[in-house]
């Protein structure tokens, strides 16, 4: 696969799993604020917090779309599931639970289906290699 192609096809796979993923928090806000009336009514509001790891979610997206090692996006993934959850977990549990769930789980989905799509790529390229070798004839002593 051309490496710009293969650049290409990443980035694509991951601006769809950040818009997917924006979506999928609008509903998870309407959500919260039908059954517990709205955020700040516990007591407890996150702030700021969230546009970081918004911010943070994009930034991670944007550089696993143009590392080309798995290994490095796997890491990557699991810095920001680790500072996310650092960052979240004494004080709201469940908005950590969220946050490492929904924006690491759409970040793996993301490394994944590209992944996977690199891989069947180059195994139809391999197979056209083959198949346009044409039969191999054996010598005949």
């Amino acid at each position: 696969m051309n490496s710009y192609v293969r650049l290409a096809l990443c980035l694509l796979i991951h601006v769809i799993g950040c818009v997917a993923y924006v979506f999928l928090n609008d509903a998870v806000v309407v959500a919260y604020k039908a059954f517990n009336g709205g955020f700040t009514t516990r007591g407890v509001g996150i702030g700021i917090a969230h546009y970081m790891f918004i911010y943070i979610f994009f930034a991670v997206n944007a550089l696993a779309a143009v590392i080309p090692k798995l290994w490095a996006k796997l890491g990557l993934l699991a810095l920001m599931v680790a500072w996310i959850l650092f960052m979240m977990a004494p004080d709201n549990p469940l908005r950590a639970l969220f946050y490492t769930v929904a924006q690491g789980g759409v970040t793996l989905l993301a490394i994944l289906v590209t992944q996977v799509i690199e891989l069947r790529w180059e195994k139809r390229a391999l197979m056209r290699q083959t198949l346009s070798a044409g039969p191999v004839q054996e010598a005949v002593a």
